[in-house]
Order: structure tokens, then sequence, then C-alpha cells
């Protein structure tokens, strides 16, 4: 009888291996990584998460890049990155972040990843800070998303600093095309 229970336990293990379920985890989770000194980029994740979570069936991890760890990362079905931008680039801790990723066999191949950037003013680098994350992504072999519409075709950016946007909070458009980008991936991971 003993010999017939190991069996079955065994069999049991092998059939969730073989179908591709995790038996720690099998609710698809979406980490929302970002990095932010105003507070701006943050509040473009929050919009990202409200996003994501009009979906059901999905777990989201909203995360500071500083509490992100390599677990997370190789946990998560998605990750989604925000930046805001210093100097046409993604800030310096961005950059230290990604390059900080497990890349030995590469574990986050056909991950889902999608951006979203904060940048001061019109023309001051959303685009390319959007381009150098996702190229970072793709190193990884990850499956880049953009967003819900056709003005977040590379992810969500907000301007944040010039003109009708200067001296706010972020401006609820920007928020809306975040929210669209986290329910694009969402939808998109139950497929």
């Amino acid at each position: 009888m003993r010999m017939k229970r190991y069996n079955l336990s065994f069999l049991v293990v092998v059939f969730f291996l073989k179908v591709g379920y995790s038996l720690s985890q099998t609710t698809p989770t979406i980490l929302i990584a970002y990095y932010s000194q105003s507070g701006n980029t943050k509040a473009m994740g929050e919009a990202v998460e409200k996003g994501a979570l009009t979906v059901d069936g999905i777990q989201v991890r909203l995360k500071c890049i500083q509490e992100v760890t390599e677990e997370h990362l190789l946990l998560a079905d998605a990750i989604i990155l925000g930046s805001p931008v210093y100097n046409g680039n993604m800030s310096p801790k961005m950059m230290e972040f990604v390059n900080s990723w497990p890349f030995e066999g590469r574990p986050l191949k056909d991950k889902i990843g999608a951006v979203f950037v904060t940048g001061g003013g019109f023309s001051i680098g959303e685009e390319a800070v959007m381009f150098s994350l996702i190229r970072s992504m793709l190193i990884h072999g990850m499956v880049i998303v953009g967003g819900y519409d056709l003005e977040a075709a590379f992810g969500a950016s907000a301007i944040t600093g010039e003109g009708d946007f200067a001296g706010k909070s972020v401006d609820p458009l920007f928020l809306q095309k975040a929210e669209g980008l986290g329910r694009r991936v969402a939808e998109l991971m139950l497929r």
C-alpha cells in the first residue's frame, strides 16, 4: 500500500511539471518595479497596478527597485519597469538594477516585459528611455508589450514639469495611459 501511495504522489508531481504548472505559484504574477525620487514615477506605477488589477486572476507586486529580489524577478510572469528620465537616459539606479539581473541560462526569457517613464519636459528623452529599457529586456529574451492605445505604443509616459503639467501631480491623461498598460499586460498574460 505504501508503494502505491508513493507512486501516485510521484505521478501527480510529474503531471504538474509536464503540463507546466508550478506547485508553489499558479496565479500569473506581474512585477511592477520602479525607481522614483520625486514620487511621479511611483504614481505612474500605482496606475499601472490599478489597470492590471482590473483583470481577474492576476497577482500584482508593486515594488521600488530597492525592494526587488532575484526571486521576485524569477517568479514573475511579467515585469514592468518604470524610470524617470535622467539626462536623456534611464536613472543610474535603474541601470544598476537592470545590470544586476540574472543572465546565465537566460532565466527571464519569454517573460512579458513593458515599460513606463516620467520626464520633466517635452522632448526630454521619454522615448529614448523607453527604448533603452526595452533593449535591456530584449537582451534577456523577454517579449515586449506596448501600451493599450496608439498614443502609448511603446509603453506609458508622463510629462511632469513643463507647461500645463508643471508643479502638480501626474496629470490624469498620463495615469490613464499607465492604467491601460497594466490592463493590457494582464490581459495578455491570461491568453
